[in-house]
């Protein structure tokens, strides 16, 4: 049934239009957006100049730059201006109020902007058990739909939907869906409330579903990319601990050669000491104070020299020395 705006049955006027990208205006929704294109600057002046009074509708396809009517849906809504300023690039931010569902019955292009003649859609009014049941669904599956989004803030949009009449309910809720151009058109151009409740109802389902599936995989993905990184880590870790156990092998293996050469040096009982002396403390110096292997071999080096002279005894340098004095014939 109709009850206090039945009189807007037969309301017809003419207003200056405004077509929108991408966006859809609800009655009792408050929208701001910018103007940029001239013939929209002009619209917008004109209601200005009037009453404020301004009807918004959607393109078909937000890339025109120039929509004729048949490039605009002919069901929009009345608003009003409730705020305009000028910005330093030319553009003008606009903040309307939408009022009423609106139906373009005729486009008239006048002064470098286009008027529409609108006749203004009343708002039935429903009551019932039945309905006040969908409307409690619909703020229940609202409620969890905003708790899984991340674009809508919790407590105010909650707030928005303390409302009891049915009609303002379900047009709060559809302009702050987060779906399809399309999809919004559609709620707009549903009269009913109840009506537009249940495809409301049927909306929020499936928009919980994908944010549920959604939250699932974020979860997933978040758990395996923890995973991977605690097993890079633990590879990285693994691989400096095998890196440093292997240099305590090479340096193992270096003093147990040395030693080996100290044995097979057959030296002196004092010079095997020393040299057992210092492969000893190489095999208990950190790493990190190991001196260079070639420093460290130095006696075994010159006393190896012994054995591969065929002396078998262990002071060859006395026998040598004459040999090396021999300098003075090359005079």
């Amino acid at each position: 049934m109709f009850g206090k705006e039945k009189d807007k049955t037969d309301v017809i006027e003419t207003l200056p239009m405004v077509p929108l990208r991408d966006v859809v205006v609800f009655p009792h929704m408050m929208m701001p957006f910018v103007i940029g294109r001239p013939s929209s600057t002009r619209a917008l002046e004109h209601a200005l100049m009037k009453d404020k009074r301004i009807f918004l509708a959607a393109q078909h396809d937000a890339s025109v730059d120039d929509p004729r009517p048949e490039d605009i849906y002919t069901m929009g809504c009345v608003a009003n201006i409730v705020q305009s300023l000028k910005l330093p690039d030319g553009n003008v931010k606009v903040l309307v109020e939408g009022l009423d569902r609106g139906r373009a019955l005729e486009f008239k292009e006048e002064q470098g902007f286009l008027k529409v003649v609108v006749k203004v859609v009343p708002h039935p009014e429903e009551s019932g058990s039945g309905i006040d049941a969908l409307m409690a669904k619909v703020i229940a599956q609202f409620e969890q739909y905003v708790k899984l989004s991340n674009n809508l803030h919790y407590d105010a949009m909650l707030a928005a939907v303390r409302v009891e009449d049915p009609g303002k309910l379900a047009d709060t809720v559809a302009s702050h869906l987060v779906v399809p151009v399309e999809e919004k058109q559609n709620l707009l151009e549903i009269f009913s409330p109840q009506e537009r409740l249940g495809r409301i109802s049927s909306i929020l389902e499936s928009e919980v579903d994908k944010l549920n599936v959604d939250k699932r995989i974020q979860g997933r993905v978040k758990k395996q990319m923890e995973r991977a990184q605690k097993e890079y880590y633990l590879n990285e870790k693994m691989k400096a601990i095998q890196k440093e156990l292997g240099r305590k092998d090479d340096r193992m293996n270096e003093v147990e050669e040395l030693r080996k050469k100290i044995e097979q040096a057959r030296m002196s009982k004092e010079a095997e000491e020393k040299a057992r002396a210092e492969a000893e403390a190489k095999a208990k110096a950190p790493a990190a104070e190991q001196p260079p292997a070639e420093q460290a071999q130095p006696q075994p080096q010159q006393q190896a020299a012994t054995p591969e002279a065929g002396e078998e005894r262990p002071q060859p340098e006395p026998a040598e020395a004459p040999a090396s004095g021999g300098g003075k014939g090359s005079g």
